[in-house]
């Protein structure tokens, strides 16, 4: 859909989003008329801020990427010690 800023204005938006090929542009309305790229390749459970004026073209995409963590141990391989499993095997 396109919007005009004064129709943006009536409307009370306060961000646009244009998707390009390369990701989502981010802007606020209330300050700029460009604003930074979140890539495609963004990890979904990323923070966000909603405070406005970070959003500036001329700066990064104010993205908080969550830790990765360790892959998880299924329950056999954590309750099992590894002796009592050879000694298993042999039998």
């Amino acid at each position: 859909m396109t919007i005009t800023h004064e129709h943006a204005a009536d409307q009370n938006l306060q961000w646009e989003y244009v998707l390009r090929p390369y990701g989502i542009e981010v802007i606020s309305l209330a300050y700029e008329d460009a604003g930074p790229i979140v890539n495609w390749n963004t990890d979904p459970r990323s923070v966000f801020t909603n405070c406005a004026d970070r959003w500036t073209p001329r700066s990064p995409a104010p993205v908080i990427v969550p830790a990765r963590t360790a892959p998880t141990r299924t329950a056999a391989s954590a309750t099992t010690p590894k002796a009592e499993t050879s000694a298993a095997r042999r039998r």
